[in-house]
């Protein structure tokens, strides 16, 4: 091919047509740098998302990134959960059906020791499921019942379920936030529950005034009276807001 002054002016006029405008490189480092962000955001919001069906487990921290709007309306079904397992369900169910077997034992120990029948005294259960018994009585007394009640699997057996039932309460008052407004601002746990929850007077408050205004014959209202007045006065807030 012979190269003359007309075949380089058309080659040159082509290349300048063709030629890319200058590649901004700091433009480009951004792009790259903002779609490597899109992407680990994206990732973040996928691992964060909370489904209002996961179980709350005890002893476990709570969920402390922003929920969705999905999770909080679940919050009024949590609060459900907590008043038919507290206030007028599951507790208040178990400690009715515990009740008879209470009244056979108290009437039996009125034949049998009258005097130690009416003083003062409590009992609760252990986290190894033991019954004990504390109040204004004598070491000996205190033996006596404990040795009485924990040989009656009955009130054992029902009376050993009754921490879970509460506590199990508690959580969903907690919610997603670990803290409660109602009964689960209180600390109760399978350790302290004995020093905290005497069984003997939420089943005598069950007795109260209202009592007949129920079909099972239990006063759900001075029962809650009872438990939130011992809660109140020997249990540490520790969850409230």
């Amino acid at each position: 091919m012979k190269i003359t002054h007309d075949v380089l002016t058309d080659t040159a006029t082509t290349q300048l047509k063709n030629k890319s405008a200058p590649v901004d490189s700091g433009k480009l480092t951004d792009i790259h740098s903002n779609e490597t962000m899109n992407k680990q955001q994206a990732q973040t919001f996928a691992d964060d998302i909370y489904h209002k069906d996961e179980h709350i487990p005890q002893n476990q921290s709570t969920y402390d990134r922003p929920l969705s709007i999905t999770a909080h309306k679940s919050e009024s079904e949590l609060l459900d959960k907590m008043t038919n397992t507290i206030s007028f369900g599951e507790l208040p169910h178990k400690l009715n059906q515990l009740r008879p077997k209470y009244e056979d034992f108290m009437n039996e120990l009125e034949i049998s020791s009258p005097s130690l029948a009416k003083k003062e005294w409590e009992f609760s259960v252990d986290s190894n499921d033991k019954l004990v018994v504390s109040g204004n009585i004598t070491e000996d007394e205190k033996n006596y019942l404990e040795g009485k009640l924990n040989a009656n699997e009955d009130i054992v057996n029902l009376a050993k379920e009754l921490p879970d039932i509460l506590i199990k309460g508690q959580e969903y008052d907690r919610g997603y936030d670990g803290k409660g407004k109602y009964w689960g601002k209180y600390d109760v746990t399978q350790e302290n529950f004995k020093d905290i929850i005497d069984i003997k007077g939420l089943l005598d408050s069950s007795y109260g005034p209202n009592a007949k205004a129920f079909d099972d014959g239990f006063d759900a209202f001075s029962y809650q009276d009872n438990l939130r007045s011992q809660l109140a006065s020997k249990a540490e807030a520790k969850y409230a807001y």
